[in-house]
Order: C-alpha cells, then structure tokens, then sequence
C-alpha cells in the first residue's frame, strides 16, 4: 500500500437522523454525516411500510371499462 493516499477513518463519526434526530455512531472516513431517514424511522425497517397501490394498469382498465357499461 502506498503511504499518503487512504482516507483517514474515523472509528466513532456521528451521525444524525434529519427525521427522528436519532444519533448513532459507525465508522466512516468523515466525521459528521446527517441522513433523512435512519433505522428507527425508515418504513423498510421498522415494519410500517405502506401497501403499494393493488392492482396493475389491466385490472384498473378492466374496472374503468366495467364503471363505464354500467353508467350506459
């Protein structure tokens, strides 16, 4: 490894939620990171993900078409 050319790591750099302003530490070459979303309030990882939309473009095509003959 040459001498001079890696990125200094910082065992305990803190980093802060913008959301929860919740602050953990990792090790990271910068000393200060601020995220949107963290592990406490990102959807994925605390189970309240929403539910897509059900459904895709030919059911909602099929219902469209189906409202329409009724109205006739």
């Amino acid at each position: 490894m040459k001498p001079g050319i890696h990125a200094e790591i910082h065992p305990k750099a803190k980093i802060t939620c913008s959301s929860c302003n919740f602050v953990f530490e990792i090790p990271t070459t910068v000393a200060e990171i601020s995220v949107e979303k963290c592990r406490n309030c990102h959807p994925v990882y605390t189970g309240k993900e929403q539910q897509a939309a059900t459904g895709g473009r030919v059911e909602r095509f099929r219902k469209r078409m189906a409202a329409q003959k009724k109205e006739k």
